[in-house]
């Protein structure tokens, strides 16, 4: 078995053709036609995690977050762009991201973060780009909600916008920047909206309007690692799937 059989099965999940026109989904450094042995599966590319693909000789790592966004014109090693591309190639690794194409498609991110918030009656926020959920929960004050949330992600904190002293219901979130999602999460009767990147002027507008936004921040979709990880084990038990162990959250709390 190759890798391109692991990447023909991801892509029939969460098809290339779903990502934003902007976004740089696919394979990002290396080659499909290698034997498949050991995959690491990583939120972000770093020097760390490359690092660990190659103490752990792995044969391809998949990340959520694409290594390149953009063309580069030139490859310079002693950047850590650089030294990550040389690094790749010099030890055969593959690397393959899957992003917007995750995050729109049925069974990805949304849906995780749906599941593992024990959301009901769950439904596409945003028809237009194809992307969010929103859905019930058991009704609790906000604060007891934001204990909840915190602890299903595994996160240490989130930022709060609007009324701290309400009872939540209805739930929306989008995953990664999803500021200018929070307009539908209005209309769709949330009382609480979930992304990350919030921009401040949306915080201005959402506290005129009335819903309160939690900023999750990007490292919450760190939960793409095992969501991953269960789909391709029980497809190809032959291949060894291995959660990275870095955290690449370059966000500390004090």
């Amino acid at each position: 078995m190759n890798l391109v059989d692991i990447i023909k099965y991801l892509e029939s999940l969460f098809p290339k053709e779903n990502a934003y026109d902007w976004d740089n989904v696919g394979i990002q450094v290396g080659t499909l036609n290698i034997e498949a042995k050991r995959v690491l599966v990583t939120l972000d590319v770093t020097k760390e995690v490359v690092k660990e693909a190659i103490d752990k000789k792995v044969n391809m790592i998949i990340s959520h977050h694409p290594l390149l966004f953009n063309p580069l014109d030139k490859i310079i090693f002693d950047t850590p762009r650089g030294w990550i591309i040389k690094n790749l190639v010099k030890h055969n690794i593959t690397v393959y991201s899957a992003h917007t194409n995750y995050d729109t498609t049925d069974g990805g991110m949304n849906d995780e973060f749906s599941n593992l918030l024990e959301m009901k009656n769950v439904k596409l926020l945003d028809e237009i780009d194809k992307i969010g959920r929103y859905g019930t929960i058991e009704k609790m004050h906000i604060i007891d909600f934001i204990s909840f949330l915190k602890d299903k992600l595994d996160i240490e904190s989130v930022k709060v916008i609007g009324n701290d002293d309400k009872i939540v219901e209805t739930v929306g979130i989008s995953g990664g920047s999803g500021s200018k999602h929070m307009y539908q999460a209005k209309m769709r009767g949330c009382n609480c909206y979930l992304t990350g990147d919030i921009t401040y002027h949306t915080a201005l507008d959402a506290v005129g309007m009335g819903i309160t936004l939690i900023d999750i921040g990007h490292y919450a979709e760190k939960i793409f690692v095992k969501a991953i990880i269960r789909i391709l084990s029980q497809q190809f038990k032959e291949v060894q799937f291995l959660a990275s162990e870095v955290d690449t959250n370059p966000y500390k709390n004090y």
